[in-house]
């Protein structure tokens, strides 16, 4: 999966490569105010989306907590009535009777505690019916109040207030069931009631009977059973055995039915009041609801939000037009300016391409003086120097065939004068003058390593090699003064230096450090040390000559650290004035090649960590030490 998705990457940016300038520009354009516009209008729509969602929510909330307060009001009337029932004395006393009533007594009974009983219910037109149950025999049944209490010993309701321990109780009472089949559709409605069940005991807490307050559903639920609801909204209830009580005839069911509202009541609602967002049939509403606890049921405010979830897709599409539509507008517009914009661009791609095939006079126009103007100066000048180098590189061509005939002509003069010392060596030593016999050989040896160059780097050996050939070349000419001291560990002798770099430093020596009172007599001692630190190869060439005063010193090893372009023609230090030894570092004219374009050389060939510094005491000694990267040539470089 994610290589196949590295591939599909790479692809795209194949495409989006191969894309001009100008589509890119154009491309950007749109994707920097599209997407912007996209998030921010997403952002306002979510806004707007949700504060009419906590509109709604609030809406709602209200509209319940004004049903839930009507529903207290009908509870606190149910309380009163019952109160009111259990309070008359008479009442009770006909409900204790231990004997059969005569027929004045209850004649009397009936007229008075009774007719006071039927003022009670019929005080509140609400209320639908008031009735005592009870159990004593001789309190004969007295239509629509007092019933004997084996009418009811089979109810559900009756088996449940016993089950719980309180002496009131409010439940939903659904009427007796011979009654209720005998009704059909919404009509059994009417059969539902809002009941309060109390036990009477009296005296001595002794069960008496059982009084119930009952109030039709569609009066205590009054806004449930009501046809003047929104037609996007549905208040119900649900009681403790999940029992949904809904107005039937409402047109909001025919989308979703009271059974999956009651499932996802059972999903979602969590504790006494709040609200949950559900979808059904991929149409979003919104459920808000709040508990009566006395009656252990909850309130339920059910909203369709397809109306509101239409609106915002309305408006989304609306912006989402008039965003592609700018766009589109924009776009053409950011085509055409890019079109004048790029036109000069165009012409220097043209230009380039004629130059690709290889006709290097294109004229290219003056294009301004912004960017692509300034490019067009380049590319101008560029051609220009192409030209220069074509006709530099034709006149390279025919040197190089003109070095090659001088080559090979030096070569065979090389060869001449190599054969002529070879012949003069062998004469002396037929003659028996072997020192100058050993002297035309170092010089054979001097001549064969300054005209046979393979390559610039050599084996530090082949350069000290180099040197006491050169020293015994010298050694004729100061009558043998001249020694030269080799301080080389052998591991140290196949390091790579560049060829000729130790040679100029010891002419120097010899030329400069003869010089100071004595040493033509005593003689010049020259020491080759060298030794590795820290990854380099340090080498250093002591003489115990004349020496460099402080000044000088200091001078010499500035210069040496100068750029080429900073010596001045002019200087002291170049052109040599000044007493003292390494007057001659800056010219050619001593040993042709001087201390400076040593030092230049190893840093153009190792780099600027490379070179040369000098040490000296005017008297006493001088001292040049060169440093080089280590690297042994027979095994690579140093770890």
């Amino acid at each position: 999966m994610r290589t196949y998705a590295i591939g599909m990457l790479r692809s795209f940016s194949g495409h989006i490569g191969r894309l001009s300038i100008q589509a890119k520009l154009i491309l950007t354009y749109i994707l920097v105010i599209l997407i912007p516009t996209t998030v921010f209008s997403g952002y306002i729509l979510d806004a707007n989306y949700q504060n009419s969602i906590t509109s709604i929510i609030n809406k709602n909330e209200y509209f319940l907590n004004t049903e839930k307060n009507n529903i207290l009001n009908h509870m606190k009337t149910m309380e009163l009535t019952s109160q009111l029932a259990q309070s008359d004395k008479e009442v009770l006393d006909y409900l204790l009777s231990n004997r059969d009533f005569t027929a004045e007594e209850l004649i009397n009974f009936n007229t008075h505690s009774y007719h006071n009983l039927q003022y009670i219910m019929y005080n509140n037109p609400n209320i639908s019916n008031l009735r005592f149950f009870t159990g004593n025999k001789y309190a004969r049944e007295i239509w629509p109040i007092i019933y004997n209490e084996q009418r009811i010993a089979g109810e559900d309701w009756v088996k449940r207030f016993y089950a719980q321990p309180e002496a009131s109780w409010w439940t939903i009472y659904r009427g007796p069931e011979e009654l209720r089949s005998s009704v059909e559709g919404e009509r059994q409605n009417q059969l539902n009631f809002a009941s309060l069940i109390r036990e009477i005991k009296y005296p001595l807490d002794q069960h008496l009977a059982l009084l119930q307050v009952n109030m039709r559903l569609d009066v205590f639920f009054s806004n449930i059973y009501s046809n003047l609801q929104e037609a996007s909204t549905q208040v119900l209830a649900i009681d403790r055995s999940s029992q949904l009580y809904y107005n039937e005839s409402s047109a909001f069911y025919d989308k979703i039915a009271p059974e999956d509202i009651q499932r996802q009541v059972a999903l979602n609602a969590r504790g006494s009041e709040g609200n949950f967002r559900f979808t059904h049939e991929g149409i979003p509403y919104l459920c808000v609801y709040t508990g009566i606890e006395r009656l252990d049921s909850r309130l339920l405010s059910v909203v369709s939000l397809e109306s509101s979830y239409n609106d915002m897709n309305v408006t989304r599409l609306a912006i989402g037009g008039a965003t592609l539509m700018l766009v589109l507008i924009l776009s053409l517009i950011t085509y055409k300016l890019l079109s004048v914009i790029l036109k000069r661009l165009h012409l220097l791609r043209d230009s380039m391409k004629k130059v690709r095939q290889g006709d290097f006079n294109v004229e290219i126009p003056q294009l301004g003086g912004d960017e692509v103007g300034e490019l067009g100066n380049h590319i101008r000048q560029m051609l220009s120097k192409i030209n220069e180098l074509i006709a530099e590189a034709v006149n390279k061509q025919a040197s190089a065939q003109e070095a090659e005939l001088n080559s090979l002509k030096n070569q065979i003069d090389a060869h001449f004068l190599y054969n002529t010392l070879e012949n003069l060596k062998m004469l002396a030593e037929i003659e028996g003058q072997l020192v100058i016999s050993d002297t035309l050989t170092s010089l054979g040896a001097m001549l064969r390593y300054n005209l046979h160059w393979t390559t610039h780097d050599v084996r530090l050996y082949e350069e000290i090699q180099h040197i006491q050939n050169y020293m015994a070349v010298m050694n004729v000419r100061y009558s043998g003064r001249l020694e030269l001291r080799l301080d080389v560990p052998q591991q140290y002798r196949q390091q790579e230096i560049l060829k000729m770099s130790l040679q100029p430093i010891v002419e120097n020596a010899l030329k400069y450090g003869m010089n100071g009172p004595g040493l033509r007599r005593r003689g010049l001692i020259i020491v080759i040390h060298a030794y590795e630190q820290d990854g380099f190869m340090y080498i250093e060439i002591r003489d115990n000559g004349a020496g460099i005063s402080a000044e000088r010193l200091d001078n010499l090893n500035r210069a040496l650290q100068l750029e080429p372009a900073a010596l001045v023609k002019d200087s002291p230090l170049v052109n040599g004035s000044g007493s003292g030894r390494g007057a001659s570092a800056f010219d050619a004219s001593g040993s042709g090649i001087g201390l400076r374009n040593v030092h230049l050389r190893i840093q153009l060939h190792y780099g600027k960590d490379s070179g040369l510094w000098l040490d000296s005491v005017e008297g006493e000694y001088t001292k040049v030490t060169l440093r080089v990267p280590y690297l042994i040539l027979s095994g690579g470089l140093a770890e």
